[in-house]
């Protein structure tokens, strides 16, 4: 629960958390809040971490509010909402009292559209995961139909208020275990593209490259302890997955594996739309945001596929994230909404979660060192190219004029 905001100090710290369980980074958090607090004529300090945010007023030097809060889900509707409030305090058209009353009400507002829409989402996600990792018919069903039973896991979780962490293990456990199954009756399927993209929406992917983009901007703390929240969903994850696939090894017998045959590019195109709007659902976005969404994710998928016909894999994802950046800098500067609308979609199409689970299944599961550091270490670079695509960004098209010094 938010406190009162009876005070510019108040509206500040609620203002904060809010935007804190929002999504927003480190970085966006504490550079805007402190441009806030100096318009309401309060100036502050902030340090945010995944867990915790700090906040110290210059007419308060020995006193600093700790807020503990949890790691949040992206929450676009709610952090679309904060953003415009936001602009409203820092342009002076809202006082403290009207400030507070449109944070009340924000915070009141139910942005999700339900648990069947989700479960359903995962479905679509998995499914169109299936055929953009060159999966066959076999590998995008059965992918299509364990995400449905994984996001049934992952929202009964959630209702019954479970630890995070036993839903990642979970997954991981009976989708290894479907996937050998499915294996065992369907040869011409694949067990490792079929469970990767059975739990591509529960990779950490996203959080890992966000993690490197904080620590790019020296926000050291919040990006070291996100990065290690993202190695852990990785390896419990992969644990699971191991743990599956040695129950499934002893009931039943697989034959050998045999590489699938990829769909159509077309078919990637078809599948990039519902996946679109499937993000769009789990991002808990405004309708009005989904044209710009899939809009980012068009311009995220072509951009990488053109890219890539001419630069390493590595320069693709650079280019592609740059282009991604500059798109939407441009729409947060002339729609008054955060560019996260416009890179968050854009960015799952880039980011190397993929990498991260096939390099970490090399090691777990098939004992091959060489080629899962090989693999982890290319989802590294992978990461700091989109990054530093979103930095040349930034300094390209940035949202706001440079403040004068």
């Amino acid at each position: 629960m938010n406190p009162e905001a009876n005070s510019p100090a108040d509206l500040i710290v609620s203002l904060s958390r809010s935007m804190h369980t929002g999504g927003a980074p480190a970085d966006e958090l504490e550079s805007r809040m402190s441009l806030a607090a100096m318009r309401l004529g309060v100036p502050a300090h902030f340090f945010s971490t995944p867990t915790s945010l700090f906040i110290t007023f210059e007419n308060e030097p020995h006193s600093t509010r700790l807020i503990r809060v949890k790691p949040a889900e992206v929450n676009l509707a709610k952090l679309t909402s904060l953003y415009q409030l936001y602009l409203q305090i820092e342009s002076g058209q809202l006082d403290v009292a009207a400030a507070g009353n449109v944070l009340k009400e924000i915070e009141a507002a139910n942005y999700d559209y339900g648990d069947w829409a989700a479960v359903l989402c995962f479905a679509i996600i998995g499914g169109g995961a299936g055929i953009f990792l060159s999966g066959n018919w076999t590998v995008v069903t059965s992918a299509a139909l364990i995400s449905l039973l994984v996001g049934i896991l992952v929202r009964g979780f959630e209702h019954y208020r479970l630890p995070e962490h036993l839903a990642t293990v979970t997954a991981g456990f009976v989708a290894a275990i479907l996937a050998n199954i499915v294996q065992h009756f369907f040869p011409a399927g694949s067990v490792e593209l079929t469970q990767l993209a059975s739990l591509i929406v529960l990779l950490p992917g996203l959080q890992f490259t966000v993690s490197v983009k904080e620590l790019a901007t020296q926000n050291l703390a919040s990006g070291t302890s996100r990065m290690a929240g993202a190695l852990t969903t990785f390896l419990t994850m992969i644990f699971g997955v191991v743990m599956g696939a040695g129950l499934a090894d002893w009931i039943i017998d697989l034959p050998p594996p045999i590489k699938p045959q990829a769909l159509p590019v077309q078919w990637s195109l078809a599948a990039l739309l519902p996946v679109s709007l499937a993000f769009c659902v789990l991002f808990r976005a405004r309708k009005r945001e989904m044209p710009w969404m899939l809009l980012a994710s068009f311009i995220a998928f072509v951009t990488v596929r053109v890219a890539g016909m001419y630069l390493s894999p590595i320069a693709a994802s650079w280019s592609a994230a740059l282009v991604v950046g500059v798109a939407s800098n441009l729409f947060a500067r002339f729609s008054n909404r955060p560019a996260a609308i416009m890179m968050m979609p854009g960015l799952l199409l880039l980011v190397p979660g993929s990498m991260g689970f096939f390099g970490l299944s090399a090691i777990a599961i098939h004992d091959d060192l060489p080629s899962g550091f090989k693999i982890v270490f290319t989802m590294l670079m992978v990461a700091v190219s989109l990054v530093a695509g979103l930095l040349v960004a930034n300094v390209v098209c940035p949202i706001e004029k440079p403040l004068p010094r």
